[in-house]
């Protein structure tokens, strides 16, 4: 009876031995994959992703399934890669900041396979996307050899959230000429008479237009962005897409976005071929990332960017006391160190005193106060980035 009872004893204590080993280990494992989500691949620049088709049965070099598109959403994620909005884009390609490592994901062609597949998917991860449509399906969608979404399908997603964004793939030019080229940018040969420059420049400028009225009402966003056919423009097509009211425009040169893009000729890296695996998409992007000599980290006047946010900031001694979000901080200046009650909050960057202002690295400020930020430098304003959400 001892005996068993010794045992009983012996497996109890290796129970808890090993029950608290593996405590330990998921304590450990916490702050190491939260400082891995904080890892920063690149600043100041996005990787603007290409998709067109998600399906389950259908093949082709621009065809992935749903389980493969999910796997790279998911990896991205993992990975602390930030997924922003078209309007976020925009923003920043207009002088805005954008996280770290962020990605913005664009869907060409207007397949249902986008509100079937890639929408649900979307949606249980709030991941904005951007999908140019070609209008000219919207009148008989399911005509085509790969069916397209209905105005309802469109409608449904933007009205439902906020993230989910409509542009132009053109309305009837997505498609190539007998000479080879791309409708966008070749000219017509009717009766052995080619195109007048004239006629050519009426063509594109009214599809461009027709593209853009019949999304009108689909969404209440600004209608401003297109994707070209194939990737392909030329300098006439783009200036005649730009007279026609778009301001920005996406190509298929696999490089990184940057401000100094021309805005009509924005890059994208192609992630919607069924060989691109989550680990090949992260290195496909790693290898893209533009050098940024310097790089210093975005410092903001900490009581300005605390009156905008609705809070305030009062320097006593070398410290500065702000108050932000119903919570109360002590930020030590030329330290990088914040307390909040008890605790103590260790800063990336120190907190400086810069000309008379006392000054806090931006991604230190969102991390202390919990909340991601936008800063606009055109304007010197700081204000809470807008969530992905269903409405």
């Amino acid at each position: 009876m001892r005996k068993t009872r010794r045992f009983t004893d012996m497996y109890k204590r290796i129970g808890i031995t090993v029950l608290l080993s593996l405590i330990g280990i998921s304590l450990l494992l916490t702050p190491l994959q939260a400082e891995r989500s904080r890892q920063i691949y690149y600043q100041d620049q996005v990787a603007v992703l290409m998709y067109h088709h998600v399906h389950d049965k259908d093949t082709s070099s621009g065809t992935i399934t749903p389980v493969l598109f999910e796997e790279q959403m998911q990896s991205l994620l993992s990975k602390g890669y930030h997924f922003i909005s078209l309007n976020e884009f925009k923003q920043f390609m207009e002088g805005a900041t954008v996280p770290v490592n962020a990605v913005l994901v664009t869907f060409d062609d207007g397949y249902q396979s986008f509100y079937t597949s890639a929408y649900p998917i979307l949606k249980s991860l709030r991941i904005p996307a951007v999908n140019f449509v070609i209008t000219n399906e919207l009148t008989n969608p399911l005509g085509s050899y790969i069916p397209s979404m209905s105005r309802e399908q469109v409608s449904e997603m933007t009205h439902a959230t906020n993230f989910i964004d409509i542009g132009c793939h053109t309305d009837s030019l997505h498609h190539k000429l007998p000479s080879g080229k791309a409708a966008l940018v070749g000219r017509l040969d009717q009766n052995g008479q080619q195109e007048t420059d004239e006629a050519y420049k009426q063509r594109v400028f009214k599809d461009t237009n027709a593209c853009v009225g019949k999304l009108k009402g689909l969404t209440e966003a600004p209608l401003d962005t297109m994707a070209y056919p194939f990737g392909i423009t030329s300098p006439e097509a783009t200036a005649l897409v730009r007279q026609a009211g778009i301001r920005y425009a996406f190509t298929i040169s696999p490089e990184m976005a940057t401000r100094s893009a021309d805005r009509l000729l924005i890059p994208r890296i192609n992630a919607g071929s069924p060989g691109i695996t989550p680990e090949l998409l992260h290195r496909s992007i790693q290898r893209r990332v533009t050098a940024q000599p310097g790089n210093a980290p975005l410092r903001l006047d900490v009581a300005t960017a605390a009156e905008q946010l609705g809070g305030s900031a009062v320097l006593e001694g070398g410290a500065l006391q702000l108050r932000l979000r119903g919570q109360a901080f002590t930020l030590q200046v030329n330290a990088k160190t914040a307390t909040r009650g008890q605790t103590r909050v260790i800063l990336r960057e120190p907190v400086l005193r810069v000309h008379g202002r006392v000054t806090i690295a931006l991604d230190d400020l969102q991390a202390l106060i919990g909340l991601p930020l936008v800063y606009t430098p055109a304007t010197g304003t700081v204000a809470e980035r807008v969530t992905p959400s269903v409405k």
